[in-house]
């Protein structure tokens, strides 16, 4: 193994041949801002990313292009390239925009969801209750596969699309808060998509969107404190 190969290895960012370069570049990259590997701040030089990574400059280039797309990465004249950081302020705006369309998918599923869907969101809720609640990876990766079935079963591509848009930010700021805070809570996380399943296996939109909203503004004040303390101890 070369020695490349080696730190590559030890900081996480090692990219497998088998994909296509820049795609993958960029999906390391992207997992490990999401992941706290490459920090808030932190600032991202192609030199040292090309070397971590073992893919050339214009990869490193393409990646970054399309993170600052993502709003995961921002260019300063100052500093240059670096890893966004959330705000109080932008986990509000993120809460206000899925609050809107995550209950709107809620009533569209229980219009629209196949038999299939309904299984599918079942089993996926029954990984999320039966998943240690201290295991970051495992209980994001259930929560994050929750709400994919509800918009694949809302069958309105428009809203999909959107959120698609907003993934990564929202990914980062879930892992974000879901890291931070204490592990108790994710017992009253449960709970709440608990209900909501229910209410759409029974076809009830409005009930289940309404508690996707009451989720969300439980989720919108615990992310909002916790992002004001980490400003302040900064």
């Amino acid at each position: 193994m070369t020695e490349d190969a080696t730190v590559a290895q030890q900081v996480g960012l090692s990219v497998a041949k088998n994909e296509t370069i820049r795609m993958k570049t960029l999906n390391v990259l992207r997992e490990a801002i999401i992941a706290g590997r490459l920090a808030p701040g932190q600032k991202l030089i192609e030199r040292d990313l090309c070397e971590q990574t073992g893919v050339s400059r214009s990869s490193i280039r393409e990646a970054l292009r399309n993170l600052e797309s993502e709003r995961l990465v921002e260019s300063l004249d100052t500093k240059g390239v670096v890893v966004a950081t959330l705000t109080p302020e932008i986990a509000t705006e993120i809460y206000e925009i899925r609050a809107a369309l995550d209950s709107e998918a809620a009533l569209h599923f229980a219009q629209r969801a196949t038999s299939e869907d309904l299984a599918e969101l079942e089993d996926t809720f029954n990984a999320l209750k039966n998943t240690p609640v201290e295991n970051d990876e495992a209980f994001l990766a259930a929560s994050n596969r929750f709400y994919a079935i509800l918009y694949q079963g809302a069958r309105n591509e428009t809203a999909k699309h959107v959120m698609q848009l907003l993934g990564a930010r929202i990914s980062l700021l879930r892992a974000t808060t879901t890291r931070r805070s204490p592990v108790e809570r994710r017992h009253g996380t449960v709970e709440l998509m608990g209900e909501i399943f229910k209410a759409l296996k029974k076809r009830d939109g409005n009930a289940a969107a309404l508690t996707i909203r009451a989720l969300i503004e439980r989720s919108a004040q615990s992310a909002t404190a916790l992002l004001k303390d980490g400003q302040a101890n900064r």
